[in-house]
């Protein structure tokens, strides 16, 4: 059985907006889960962890989704599903928030496996839980805008505050990334520290992203929302922005001249630095302790949700999910689509069932290892493996490799906890 955390940056969604029939279809009985979402599930503040017994703010939608979980444990007999093989899945905030999930020991034994789609928090460049102290002074700053400034009050104060000034408040967008921290219940230590100390829920996972993951983010913020396509000139001003003393590497790295447009220039550097890489670096960290089956979705033809036409939209993020939830997609999928449609409902309903994507009549999906680094490709024209991940996302200049055998702070050699290789195949 499948419990699903949606995406939408910790701010927005619903677990309504997924029909899980093709799923249920191939015999996984699948709960969506809503959560408190923006400044109700995530605001961590220094007065409301005063009065906490636990002396921490900020985890409410992780408790949320926990209390999901229990409830799974308790109740999912009664609707065919089996308690003792639950999987944790998500994309985008939603997987970045499973990520956590795996490090947190309040998480232990109420999932046996995990789906990360184009989320990660393990590894530098995804979504790294911030410390309550950072956290709570995001929380500080967020009660001033709502007119809660004393912190002697704060507390009292922001629960008088009407919910539609806190929901409108909240923002969404690249703007608000609300998210978990690491305080002392729900995430002890950062999810890198809780893998490297042998701390973590180290289940099955399958994780992965899409190739163009940030074409999606230039196509709104740059050419819906920023007034139009970036040129040479703007693209290097925005790096130079964003990346400050390292701007000249990722220019030489990401030239403009090397891609269609700077648009595309710019949502390269994005899906590798955010996306793509973290993913990989999460695989690698993963893969130390438990089975791995690592993925990237990369149909260039995926139907788009928004229009942009200076930002082709290639496999945004996303954009697989219309290939496993149904969809109103514009346009539908092409008899080529819906036969990847088929082959991916199949690869995850065998990994909920079994902790292994493989099925008899779809291409071998190999275990990914660190030595290896196989990543399986998902295209209408070809599902496969690949080595040449890291190369094309530049993944060396993102996460300079670490001394050989080793991922980070992780043994990644064969050791103690290791979990014996499986037969692929189901």
């Amino acid at each position: 059985m499948l419990v699903w955390l949606h995406g939408g940056g910790n701010a927005y969604g619903a677990g309504s907006d997924y029909d899980g029939s093709a799923l249920a279809a191939r015999g996984v009985v699948v709960v969506t889960v809503n959560y408190r979402l923006g400044a109700l599930g995530f605001l961590a503040h220094s007065a409301l962890s005063a009065e906490s017994a636990d002396r921490a703010s900020g985890d409410y939608a992780l408790m949320d989704q926990q209390a999901a979980l229990r409830w799974v444990r308790r109740n999912i007999g009664a609707f065919g599903g089996d308690r003792s093989r639950v999987t944790l899945g998500g994309q985008s905030a939603g997987s970045s928030d499973a990520c956590v999930h795996i490090a947190s020991p309040t998480a232990k034994g109420l999932f046996h496996r995990a789906i990360q789609q184009s989320g990660s928090c393990a590894a530098d460049g995804g979504l790294t839980p911030p410390t309550l102290d950072a956290a709570e002074r995001k929380g500080s700053d967020f009660a001033a805008t709502v007119g809660c400034t004393d912190p002697a009050t704060a507390a009292a104060c922001l629960r008088a505050v009407p919910t539609t000034e806190l929901i409108r408040s909240t923002g969404t967008g690249a703007a608000s990334l609300w998210g978990p921290n690491t305080g002392p219940h729900i995430l002890p230590r950062t999810p890198h520290a809780a893998w490297a100390e042998g701390r973590v829920n180290a289940v099955p996972t399958l994780s992965g992203n899409t190739h163009d993951e940030y074409r999606y983010f230039t196509a709104l913020y740059v050419d819906l929302l920023g007034g139009g396509p970036l040129t040479p000139a703007s693209y290097a001003a925005l790096i130079t922005l964003q990346h400050g003393d390292r701007a000249a590497a990722v220019l030489g790295t990401y030239p403009a001249a090397a891609y269609p447009s700077p648009n595309l220039a710019y949502s390269t550097v994005g899906t590798d630095q955010r996306f793509a890489c973290p993913a990989r670096a999460d695989s690698r960290l993963y893969s130390s302790r438990a089975p791995v089956y690592a993925y990237e979705f990369a149909d260039s033809q995926a139907p788009p949700f928004i229009p942009a036409p200076h930002t082709p939209q290639g496999a945004f993020h996303a954009s697989e999910l219309a290939f496993l939830f149904p969809t109103d997609a514009v346009p539908p999928l092409t008899p080529a689509q819906r036969r990847l449609s088929a082959m991916m409902t199949a690869y995850w309903a065998r990994f909920a069932a079994t902790g292994d994507p493989n099925v008899p009549w779809a291409p071998t999906w190999p275990r990914y290892t660190a030595d290896g680094d196989r990543i399986q490709v998902l295209t209408p024209d070809r599902t496969g493996p690949t080595t040449g991940f890291a190369a094309d996302h530049h993944c060396t200049f993102w996460q300079p490799p670490t001394p050989r055998g080793r991922c980070g702070d992780v043994d990644v050699g064969p050791g103690p906890g290791r979990v014996p290789e499986r037969a692929a195949g189901p």
